[in-house]
């Protein structure tokens, strides 16, 4: 959204406040009725102007550099699609989008710094899903055109950083999964709450949200938005272990009976949960219907609803923005000020993290 001609101050303050997921009266309070809500209502609308020291206030209660406020475009966000409980407030929903369009912003803007122009092409784009069929053919094509091989892999943020995909990993409520979007310049964008999940859980809903950007769907399917959710969880599937590992590592097409040794080894192998593999195996008539069940059951009863045994080592972390960051500082390229606006913390916290030793 270009605001060109608009109420720049005002925009980015109502755009700060639902980030923080406050109300105009939170806000109010949180200042501690230094400003009223109708004179913070005011300035969200131009009417008003905030004195320097009411704007520094509100900078520190919303956790914001002064600098956010005098940005004069705003990131436009496409093609949203939130998985989330239809319980989760509006207000958090507000929330969680603002944090990260402010995240996408901020790593333009170093990307700028390098005359980095990321432009990215969606290698699925001429393949319409119409059935698992499809989807397991994309997964393929895509793991043919970024030259991943069968194998394992060991960061599924840092192989999709590199794609030109941006990964956002937050602590949220549990009422929500990720969500995914295009960048106004088409790049996409993944986040993903990573709270009380394992990392095979959130591998697997990185490239679930990863689908529902790049995959197509016919158009009977669109319409239904159960049928959409079942092909990108098996698109993630067949994308973290393909067809051919996964009957090799099981040692064939048909089994009656799996040693939970057997799928700890492929979990701990290729970062994907058992019950993954289990519902991927019934999926491939490799295992029966009724055995798949037991499988559950057994699961369920011994580990409960989400735990289950073995871990996979990798380790998932967003790392290119602030690797670009400090490498712009060590360059002298941007300040200690603006390396801490960029990074949205303290100079002090700046200056005991990574670029301490310099």
């Amino acid at each position: 959204m270009n605001l060109a001609n608009q109420n720049f101050f005002g925009t980015r303050l109502k755009l700060a406040r639902k980030m923080a997921g406050m109300s105009l009266q939170d806000l109010s309070d949180k200042l501690g009725n230094m400003v009223s809500k109708q004179s913070i209502n005011k300035y969200e609308q131009g009417l008003m102007n905030p004195t320097s020291e009411v704007l520094l206030a509100i900078s520190k209660v919303l956790n914001v550099k002064p600098d956010y406020f005098l940005k004069k475009n705003t990131l436009e966000l496409k093609e949203i699609s939130f998985r989330k409980k239809s319980s989760m407030p509006k207000k958090v929903e507000e929330s969680i989008i603002e944090k990260s369009r402010d995240y996408v912003e901020r790593f333009f803007e170093i990307e700028s710094i390098f005359n980095i122009k990321p432009k990215f092409r969606n290698p699925l784009k001429q393949i319409i899903i119409n059935d698992k069929n499809a989807v397991e053919i994309a997964a393929n094509k895509l793991r043919g055109a970024w030259e991943l091989g069968h194998g394992p892999i060991s960061s599924i943020v840092e192989m999709l950083e590199l794609k030109g995909v941006k990964v956002l990993l937050i602590d949220s409520e549990d009422e929500i999964d990720g969500l995914s979007f295009f960048a106004s310049n088409e790049n996409p964008v993944v986040v993903v709450n990573r709270k009380f999940k394992s990392i095979e859980r959130i591998r697997f809903t990185i490239i679930h949200e990863l689908a529902h950007l790049l995959l197509e769907f016919e158009n009977h399917i669109k319409s239904d938005p159960k049928q959409i959710e079942k092909l990108c969880h098996f698109f993630s599937s067949c994308f973290l272990i393909p067809k051919e590992m996964l009957i090799k590592m099981i040692g064939g097409n048909k089994r009656s009976y799996i040693d939970i040794k057997e799928l700890i080894s492929i979990k701990e192998y290729y970062g994907i949960s058992i019950r993954a593999i289990v519902h991927r195996l019934n999926e491939l008539d490799i295992i029966t219907q009724n055995y798949y069940q037991r499988w559950m059951i057994y699961m369920s009863k011994t580990y409960g609803q989400k735990d289950e045994p073995g871990t996979f080592k990798g380790e998932e972390k967003q790392k290119l923005f602030e690797q670009l960051v400090n490498r712009a500082l060590a360059e002298e390229l941007i300040s200690l000020s603006k390396a801490s606006t960029l990074l949205n913390i303290s100079i002090n916290e700046l200056r005991k993290g990574t670029v301490c030793a310099k």
